[in-house]
C-alpha cells in the first residue's frame, strides 16, 4: 500500500505505547521529547482556582484547551457538558502558557503518536514532556491570551435536537482559524524543546491537510 510509510520505533521505551512514527525525522523529535525531565503532571495540582478546561472525547483534528468553560444550554437551563472536564495548576500564570502548549502543533503531534486518537485519556495530557522553562515564557503567555481571545471571537453555538437529551446548544470552535497564532507558539516551544528548523518546520505542517481541509470546528 504506497500510501502507508513506516519507521523503526525505539527497542526500549519509558512507555507502554509504541509510538506511530511514519518519518525519520520523528525520530530525532520524540528523542528530544523524552530526554525532558518534566510532564505536565509535574504542574497538576489536586485543587485550585486556576483550571485548564477540555473535551475528554471528540474535536475531530484539534484538541481544545480553554482557561474558562465553553457555554452549554440544555433545554433552555445553563449548565456543563457531560464531555467537558478540566485540571488545575497551582499558579495563574502556569494556565495560559500550559494551554499555549497543548494548543500547539507539538502536542497534536505527540498526542497522534502516542494517543488512540479518539479520546483525551488524563494520561494524554499528564506525559506530554514540558520543559519548566515553558511555564515562565512570558511571550507564550501573550500569546496564549490573544490564542484564547481569538477562539472566542470565532466560535458559535451549534444547536442540536435530541431524542434522549432534548435541545442542546454549545460553544464550537473554529481552531483552524487561529493557525498562524499556534505557528508563532509553536516556534516558541521549539526554542525551548531544542527542535532545529527542519524538525519544527515538520510539526507544523503535521496532518495540516486534514486539520486544514474541512469545516473543522470542535464542540465544547
Amino acid at each position: 500500500m504506497q500510501c502507508i510509510c513506516f519507521t523503526e520505533v525505539p527497542r526500549i521505551r519509558p512507555s507502554f505505547w509504541v509510538p506511530k512514527l511514519s518519518d525519520t525525522i520523528e525520530k530525532s523529535i520524540l528523542e528530544k521529547c523524552l530526554k525532558i525531565p518534566t510532564r505536565i503532571a509535574n504542574f497538576r495540582v489536586p485543587r485550585s482556582e486556576y483550571k485548564i478546561f477540555y473535551r475528554t472525547t471528540g474535536g475531530l483534528y484539534w484538541k481544545v484547551f480553554t482557561d474558562f468553560a465553553p457555554a452549554f444550554v440544555r433545554n433552555g437551563q445553563v449548565t456543563s457538558s457531560s464531555r467537558e472536564t478540566f485540571f488545575c495548576v497551582n499558579e495563574s500564570l502556569w494556565v495560559r502558557s500550559l494551554i499555549a502548549a497543548l494548543s500547539s502543533d507539538i502536542y497534536w503531534w505527540w498526542y497522534t503518536i502516542t494517543s488512540n486518537l479518539r479520546d483525551l485519556n488524563p494520561s494524554d495530557i499528564q506525559d506530554f514532556p514540558i520543559p519548566k522553562s515553558v511555564v515562565k515564557d512570558q511571550e507564550l503567555h501573550k500569546l496564549a491570551e490573544l490564542y484564547l481571545e481569538d477562539l472566542k471571537n470565532n466560535s458559535s453555538m451549534l444547536v442540536r435536537q435530541q431524542r434522549q437529551t432534548g435541545r442542546t446548544e454549545t460553544q464550537c470552535f473554529k481552531v483552524q482559524l487561529s493557525k498562524q497564532i499556534i505557528e508563532e507558539i509553536d516556534y516558541i516551544l521549539a526554542s525551548h524543546y531544542g527542535f532545529t528548523e527542519y524538525e519544527i518546520d515538520f510539526i507544523i505542517n503535521y496532518d495540516i491537510k486534514y486539520r486544514m481541509g474541512i469545516d473543522n470546528y470542535i464542540a465544547g
